[in-house]
């Protein structure tokens, strides 16, 4: 999991890692029926035949083809079936993310999970720091408080970044097949779980357990799924001199536990820029 990385232009005046405790989680929970899960994401149809003899070129120029979110996300489905299958990489995440971001003491935990996701693979951004921070309060906007600085939803954060015209759609994966199947072939997941007092300090090898009382909600980003040691692999927002720079993991049956218990993992359609 070692990779080169730079750290965000705009380090913060104090690091998340200088002290890490419940001051930075801000993952609020709230289900909502209209959520849409994995299955509705994907059961869409593939663009029809004289699309796909055309350049992305030619369909943005010639075409109102993508009038739409709706046409952007068939096209974006047929795309990945175009591609080479992802290979298993177990000594660097699947999905590229070479910017560690330090959301500082704040618990602005959503935004960075979400910038994390822009920033990543497989259309890489350049959000900052200060990007991220700008995002948690377009969340709070969103929640009807704006301002506030009580946390946020994984939800809030989706929207206000397909508001940002970066994503098209996005649904809640509830199982770890939907799981497993889309960070080995679509994207990275923003995440959001209960975050207990035993999760503060990673082991030697990296791994946090969900043991111990719980201390809050946090948002954070999963990269990959590393299969040889059951386990799926995290960037955290709280700099580089946490965990292992700034990255954990956790075996597949902990997550899920945490998945089943109010958890979160949102999958979403990301558009070119």
């Amino acid at each position: 999991m070692e990779q080169d990385r730079r750290f965000a232009v705009d380090p913060p005046e104090t690091s998340a890692n200088d002290t890490p405790g419940p001051q930075l989680l801000g993952r609020l929970y709230q289900p909502d029926a209209r959520d849409w899960d994995i299955p509705r994401l994907l059961e869409i149809a593939e663009p029809p035949e004289s699309i796909r003899q055309m350049t992305i070129e030619q369909v943005l120029t010639d075409t109102s083809y993508f009038s739409d979110w709706r046409s952007y996300l068939v096209f974006w489905r047929w795309l990945r079936t175009q591609r080479e299958p992802v290979a298993t990489r177990d000594t660097a995440p699947a999905w590229e993310l070479t910017t560690q971001l330090d959301q500082g003491q704040t618990g602005h935990c959503v935004g960075f999970g979400w910038a994390g996701w822009v920033d990543a693979m497989p259309v890489a951004g350049t959000y900052q720091n200060a990007d991220a921070h700008a995002l948690y309060y377009e969340c709070k906007v969103i929640d009807g408080e704006p301002g506030a600085e009580n946390g946020s939803f994984v939800r809030s954060g989706a929207l206000a970044v397909r508001e940002r015209g970066r994503l098209a759609a996005f649904a809640f994966a509830h199982t770890l097949a939907e799981i497993d199947e889309w960070i080995d072939s679509q994207g990275s997941i923003v995440v959001g779980t209960q975050w207990t007092n035993d999760m503060f300090e990673p082991d030697a090898n990296g791994f946090v357990r969900p043991t111990g009382a719980g201390a809050g909600g946090h948002c954070y980003l999963m990269l990959d799924r590393i299969a040889d040691e059951d386990a799926y692999l995290f960037q955290n927002s709280w700099g580089s001199g946490w965990g292992q720079s700034g990255r954990f993991k956790m075996k597949r049956g902990d997550f899920d536990g945490l998945l089943q218990d109010q958890g979160e993992a949102c999958c979403a359609v990301e558009l070119p820029h």
